[in-house]
């Protein structure tokens, strides 16, 4: 047996788990198969791995994922009774090594890990072998290979990868990491350096680039430190690709890490140099492109003389050249690339194959991209996952509508619409038992963030006041990332998961009189309700588009008279478009839920036109299929009296905004109201949770880089102002069946590339918020407190659809503020 594999499998511990305790830890219930195959393979001793393998072999019911939750349920437990009784610290050590030694085995089959043991290669601890890993781990004795927590992360992470589960792999090598740097190991942090930049990558760059970027940076400083020029020429390889990718936020450093990689080695820079300038040129200038990769197929000899690096790079280069060559021919699609699999339907597509086989790969590659997705539960991986896998999705579900099978196209596309915010219902639920990471940097960076914003307001947005505004924005945003991958990484079980939801499960749960209506970005408008799926109507997306982004100029600019020609006009294309084909499909429905895409994220679309969908029903939207499912099946308990929390004015540049807090708040007996200077921030918070209705009459902050970091201001003023930013929401478990957001750009919502919704509304919702209300655009603080006036005095009698509806029509039939300006932005989201 290896000694520095004998961590892997599991040994008799000096404090054994107890049975009677195990079993009471598995469940409440008869323990299922699972279950007990884990509670007999605990009560056994094993003298060495392979009775151990042995054993494994006998109970296939240990390498199934209820096993694993099992084991991690019994060290969640171990560990949780180790913080009082050190003693317990053996008891964890030996679950963890037999989970992962399940894990392992789970991961390459039984046979393969005995296979691996007899060969007991590195065995000898004198061998060169062995040397070599002990100086490249920074060790000196083979037996600390078995103990050292760095080899153990890097173990773990293997496995993990292996298994698919990239955010936990990558969490173990950052452990490893930290450790490797604390020792100075360089060469082996440069490699798992490496190894992070490959997983936060992925495959055909699907991941976060820009985190990927820092790990190959990181990587390119410790292989310089331990004077590997093999790891630097890798490092600096990969910087030159991936920093010239549309998708990265570096710009121009390109250039800069090819002439870094030139002085390391002459001809990789030559060559490197040729392939970014092909890739970079593929779409502006295709013969200068396709000039610049045949010399590269020409000379990947330059690389290096094994025959498998020569035929990847020039793999690569002909699959750029088939862009505008599409007769060069390229290697067969990888059976695990989602990418592959979709070029390879493109190509069967050019080459009239037939739809079946172009069906045939596009079902293959969103099977690839959902089995790569299905242990992610991280909203910023999501998010990149969407926007470099859209065409995949997109491609699929134009095939299925095209072959008469909308149920299909509708399921396909809800796998790609808004899957951030089933991150954002994971991490609500994981919030809710975690504390503050214990080496967060979010507060100082929100402090930082909030005295450049001041100081670039100060100086209208120009300057270096602006630059360092986003630099602090830049820090905030992986500082709030970094603590929701602690919590994602550090949560007891068991972990909630949120999966993309199905027509037919939805359908399910729809109310009789309930219709939802998806504005699909195929140019599908599609009619879900509890009878299935119609295929309401066709729309031109690009014309549509056009028309939303003219018709929010417009209607955001009350002050030019003469646009309102031009605005009735928009307004009317827009009805005709999007509005017109579904009436007669909601004509009987007394609930419309709105799945908008794209630019329809801007526009107030239920109030448009002479006879709006609103009137005479409740319309509200919703960012996916799969958050309206998650909202309706939460419990809503009613409360015989409710609470109403109130927020607003904390800098007094509001100031009609109090009064309208006063008679917002005096139809709840049960009322708590906060506003100018006597708001106290942590009664706020504590008062949140507990909220039926919860109103904010404050000013709401977008930035247009950064959407994932909405706010709104609550307290304070100039540099001292506190902001509760979006992911703070997230964080907060909320129960309120109605939240206000009279906010100027609270209620905005954009649409980001992947159909990834971005907003405070649908954060709202994501934490427990059962319907919210807010602005698309800036509004008149007067006019605002007029709305919510005659809004507040009908909720009690007509529910909050009714009373919007009443609202704006008040405020319309004035002439002064007639303007969609002053009544149309306020939309209600989430379920009335």
């Amino acid at each position: 047996m290896r000694r520095e594999e004998s961590s892997r499998y599991p040994r008799p511990s000096r404090h054994p788990p107890d049975p009677g305790q195990q079993e009471r830890a598995l469940d409440d219930r008869a323990p299922s198969a699972a279950a007990q195959a884990v509670h007999a393979l605990l009560t056994e001793t094993f003298d060495g791995p392979l009775p151990f393998l042995a054993a494994v072999e006998r109970r296939p019911e240990l390498l199934t994922e209820e096993a694993e939750a099992v084991l991690d349920r019994l060290v969640a437990g171990a560990a949780a009774r180790e913080l009082g009784d050190p003693e317990y610290r053996g008891v964890r050590l030996s679950l963890e090594r037999v989970r992962r030694s399940l894990r392992d085995c789970r991961a390459h089959g039984v046979a393969a890990v005995r296979a691996q043991l007899a060969s007991g290669v590195g065995a000898d601890p004198e061998s060169e072998a062995m040397q070599a890993m002990l100086k490249w781990a920074g060790l000196r004795d083979p037996a600390e290979l078995s103990t050292d927590p760095a080899m153990i992360a890097w173990r773990e992470a293997a496995v993990l990868e292996a298994l698919g589960r990239t955010e936990e792999a990558v969490a173990h090598l950052q452990r490893a990491v930290r450790a490797l740097r604390e020792r100075r190991a360089y060469g082996m942090e440069g490699e798992v350096e490496f190894q992070l930049w490959a997983l936060v990558r992925g495959d055909r760059a699907t991941g976060d680039v820009d985190a990927a970027l820092r790990h190959a940076e990181s990587a390119e400083a410790a292989f310089r430190k331990a004077g590997s020029a093999g790891g630097l020429r890798r490092a600096l390889t990969v910087l030159a690709i991936d920093a010239d990718m549309p998708t990265a936020e570096v710009d121009g450093r390109s250039e800069f890490y090819l002439d870094r990689l030139a002085e390391v080695d002459a001809d990789y820079g030559a060559w490197f140099r040729s392939y970014v300038r092909g890739a970079r040129l593929l779409w502006s200038a295709s013969a200068e492109a396709a000039e610049a990769l045949r010399w590269c197929m020409d000379s990947v000899h330059l690389l290096s003389d094994d025959a498998g690096t020569q035929a990847h790079w020039r793999n690569e280069c002909a699959r750029k050249l088939a862009v505008v060559d599409p007769s060069t021919p390229v290697a067969d699609a990888s059976p695990t690339s989602a990418n592959d699999q979709f070029v390879a339907a493109l190509r069967a597509l050019d080459a009239q194959a037939g739809d079946d086989v172009v069906a045939a790969r596009l079902h293959q590659a969103v099977r690839i991209a959902e089995e790569d997705r299905r242990h992610v539960r991280s909203a910023a991986t999501q998010r990149s996952r969407s926007s470099a896998l859209g065409a995949i999705y997109l491609a699929a579900a134009e095939s299925a509508q095209r072959a008469g099978r909308p149920v299909e196209a509708l399921d396909t596309l809800e796998r790609n619409t808004s899957r951030s915010l089933l991150g954002l219902l994971t991490l609500n639920r994981l919030w809710a038992d975690a504390g503050t990471p214990p080496s967060s940097m979010s507060a100082p960076y929100k402090q930082q963030a909030v005295r450049y914003l001041t100081q670039s307001a100060a100086d209208a947005g120009t300057g270096a006041s602006q630059e360092q505004l986003e630099t602090s924005l830049h820090r905030l945003r992986r500082a709030m990332s970094d603590d929701d991958a602690y919590v994602l990484t550090t949560a007891l079980p068991p972990y909630p998961r949120f999966a993309p939801a199905s027509v037919a499960a939805l359908a399910e749960r729809l109310p009789r009189d309930g219709i939802v209506l998806v504005y699909a970005p195929i140019g599908q408008i599609y009619g879900l309700t509890r009878d299935g799926v119609d295929d309401v109507a066709a729309y031109d997306v690009q014309a549509t588009e056009r028309l939303c982004t003219v018709y929010h100029r417009l209607a955001t600019s009350p002050e030019s008279r003469d646009d309102c020609s031009a605005l009735a006009t928009v307004s009317g294309a827009l009805v005709a478009a999007c509005v017109d084909p579904v009436r007669n499909v909601v004509a009987d429905r007394r609930r419309i839920v709105i799945v908008p895409s794209g630019a329809l994220w801007s526009v107030p679309l239920a109030v448009l036109g002479p006879s709006p969908l609103s009137a005479g029903r409740a319309v509200s939207y919703v960012p996916s299929l799969s958050v309206l499912l998650a909202m309706l099946e939460r419990p809503r308990p009613r409360r015989r009296v409710e609470r109403f929390v109130g927020v607003g004015d904390p800098d007094g540049s509001l100031p009609h905004a109090a009064a309208e807090l006063v008679h917002a708040a005096s139809g709840f007996y049960d009322r708590t109201v906060q506003s100018g200077s006597r708001i106290d921030v942590s009664t706020l918070l504590a008062d949140l949770p507990e909220a039926d209705v919860v109103h904010f009459a404050c000013h709401g902050i977008t930035f247009d880089g950064y959407p994932d970091l909405s706010a709104l201001h609550i307290s304070g003023t100039g540099a001292d102002r506190h902001l509760l930013w979006a992911p703070d929401l997230v964080r907060l478990q909320l129960r309120a069946r109605l939240i206000v957001l009279a906010a100027c750009h609270s209620g905005l919502s954009r649409a980001l590339p992947g159909n990834e919704y971005a907003g405070l509304p649908g954060v709202l919702l994501a934490s427990g918020a059962r319907s919210v209300i807010g602005p698309l655009w800036q509004v008149d603080d007067q006019v605002t407190a007029t709305l919510m006036h005659h809004f507040y005095s009908g909720l009690p009698r007509l529910g909050p659809a009714a009373a919007l509806h009443r609202a704006q029509q008040v405020v319309r039939s004035r002439p002064e503020t007639a303007h969609p300006y002053y009544w149309a932005a306020f939309q209600p989201f989430g379920l009335l």
